[in-house]
């Protein structure tokens, strides 16, 4: 049987875990009517396993959001990814969640601004453009605002709407998509881990 990647995104406040094999998706928690919105990575998991036939120690490698957003459930998240690398002795790749949610509302050719809600009177602000993030901040509304004056056009993602422009397209991105990123990025140690994207307060 082929490795099994492990897919975990919670920055959006809604945990959702996945399980890949030979290249797609073959369980994903959201579809589960009983586990939509449940902070039960263990029973997650093993649910998402039975079903498609595979064992803990098949899984090969760990994707995880590491934020910005919801502190907490992105915390928990990550702890878990890494308690699990570390048992298993596999990496963690760490996937921001502006590339993802940048990645899953970019057409090909419109800049995408991505905010999210942050500390009022803060937010977490970026822009992904010709396929990867250029810029993050952690930075007052009325700044970022001010930096979105600077684009000609773009696509809104997040949670926090902007006067004049439509709404955010998206504030959570598909499970392929996470996994399409874990693809792409460069092979890591094994003993790679997620280390959260966290508020500077000052």
């Amino acid at each position: 049987m082929s490795k099994v990647t492990l897919l975990i995104q919670a920055s959006n406040g809604v945990p959702v875990l996945a399980l890949a094999r030979d290249g797609a998706i073959r369980f994903d928690s959201s579809e589960v009517e009983s586990l939509a919105g449940s902070r039960e990575y263990r029973l997650m998991l093993e649910t998402g396993l039975t079903e498609i036939g595979a064992t803990l120690k098949e899984i090969a490698r760990i994707g995880c959001d590491i934020g910005p957003g919801g502190l907490g459930v992105t915390r928990t998240a990550a702890a878990f990814a890494n308690g699990l690398g570390f048992t298993l002795g596999i990496p963690v790749v760490a996937l921001p969640a502006f590339a993802l949610l940048g990645a899953e509302a970019f057409d090909g050719h419109t800049p995408v601004a991505l905010l999210r809600r942050a500390g009022r009177p803060y937010v977490h602000f970026g822009i992904f453009r010709d396929g990867a993030l250029i810029h993050y901040k952690h930075c007052l509304e009325e700044d970022a605002l001010k930096q979105l004056e600077n684009l000609d056009k773009y696509n809104l993602a997040g949670n926090v709407p902007v006067e004049g422009a439509a709404p955010p397209k998206t504030n959570t991105a598909k499970m392929a998509t996470l996994l399409s990123l874990v693809d792409a990025a460069p092979k890591p140690a094994a003993n790679a881990r997620a280390y959260p994207i966290v508020e500077v307060l000052s």
